[in-house]
């Protein structure tokens, strides 16, 4: 795999593969010319992209030329190519329809060379919801890789992916348990004693696979620029040995953000939450334990516009985990908008939203948000989230 960023990619390091003649291997391959025209060039391009998936993930770089024999580059010649645009858009979708599950966050380079030629640079990321099977015209087959190239994967390795994907499921549900009852206990006096706290999760693949570490330096400098909070609360910011904490408390409210260097970011907040509210503009008065939507709405949203500006600065990719819980908020609720009834109450310590899978960051927060926010109405005894309406478009509460 190229050593950068592939936005950033750039005509002298393809040159400087040539020049140093960096043989292909399990996360580099070279290919003269895109063959996707044949039943059988088909099959062979979806086995290529699964088998870096269902490895270490890794580039494919078409418009080379290649000694055969030693694998080494020796020559830069392109493909032919009419439009940028046309040409990724048809592989995503063949990719996507003939490839399950969908691999997440391929990326794609272009590199123009002279009209109508280009080097075409192909990013599979290792996944994490392998192995994947290429499922084409009655062509259903795992591969995977090694030094020599791709092969099919035999039944040991095909139990070994299955179990290694849920490795790190098991992984992911033990970081978030283990989170909440750090917030639980309190240990640093950073939020209000004994009150309903919300938690959200943001957790890069990235972070779960291998070691990345951010520099401290650039993550402070990108945190200030941002104005970075806690779900719209805290100004205390805090350097510690793996990360940063923004961080508020007062006698009514209190909210902490942590952004990890591995990329995994933390907020929690007491400040969504009333004990014995009472409803006064209503008659009779009504006094309920109050979880308050409009705020979740409104502060879950605009972090996300934050969170998205952070990631893409910092370098860090999808695909993204945001992961949800609810804790010590048993038998609060949100209320009708007329507060004349209560739907029903959340009846666990710990409530655990499903986690969502961001592939795509540039959709809207509203439609991305969308299934964290039913599952929070669901538990309070609604159908849906009330802040959309029947077509799914976001309405807002009003």
């Amino acid at each position: 795999m190229i050593n950068n960023r592939l936005e950033k990619v750039t005509i002298d390091e393809i040159k400087s593969l040539v020049e140093n003649s960096v043989c292909e291997n399990k996360c580099l391959e070279y290919k003269q010319e895109l063959h996707i025209d044949s039943d059988s060039d088909k099959k062979e391009f979806l086995a290529d992209i699964s088998s870096f998936a269902n490895s270490n993930g890794g580039d494919m770089i078409f418009g080379i030329v290649e000694d055969e024999k030693e694998k080494i580059p020796t020559n830069i010649i392109g493909i032919e190519y009419e439009n940028e645009d046309t040409l990724i858009r048809k592989l995503e979708d063949f990719i996507r329809q003939s490839i399950q599950p969908i691999i997440l966050n391929i990326e794609y380079k272009v590199i123009d060379l002279e009209k109508n030629k280009c080097i075409l640079i192909i990013r599979i990321p290792q996944s994490i919801i392998a192995p994947h099977r290429v499922e084409y015209k009655g062509h259903c087959k795992f591969y995977t890789r090694n030094n020599k190239g791709k092969y099919q994967m035999d039944v040991s390795e095909l139990r070994m992916a299955f179990n290694s994907s849920i490795d790190l499921e098991k992984r992911i549900e033990e970081y978030k348990l283990s989170r909440c009852y750090e917030l639980i206990a309190n240990r640093y006096g950073n939020l209000i004693s004994d009150s309903p706290i919300f938690v959200i999760h943001y957790i890069p693949l990235s972070a779960l696979n291998y070691s990345n570490n951010l520099s401290i330096i650039d993550m402070e400098r990108e945190l200030t620029k941002l104005q970075s909070k806690a779900l719209g609360y805290g100004y205390n910011k805090n350097i510690i040995v793996d990360g940063i904490t923004i961080h508020e408390k007062t006698d009514k409210r209190s909210a902490i953000a942590s952004y990890k260097i591995n990329g995994i970011i933390e907020k929690a907040t007491t400040s969504f939450f009333k004990k014995d509210y009472v409803n006064e503009s209503i008659s009779p008065s009504k006094t309920v334990d109050l979880m308050n939507g409009y705020l979740i709405l409104e502060k879950v949203i605009e972090d996300f516009a934050e969170i998205k500006n952070y990631y893409n600065d910092m370098g860090i990719s999808t695909p993204i985990i945001i992961s949800c819980s609810i804790i010590n908020a048993v038998n609060f609720t949100i209320p009708t908008r007329d507060w004349y009834d209560i739907l029903g109450k959340i009846d666990r310590e710990i409530l655990f939203i499903k986690n969502l899978y961001i592939e795509d960051f540039n959709e809207k927060p509203e439609i991305i948000l969308k299934p964290i926010f039913d599952s929070i109405w669901n538990a309070c005894g609604y159908k849906n989230c009330i802040a959309y309406d029947k077509s799914g478009n976001y309405i807002g509460l009003k």
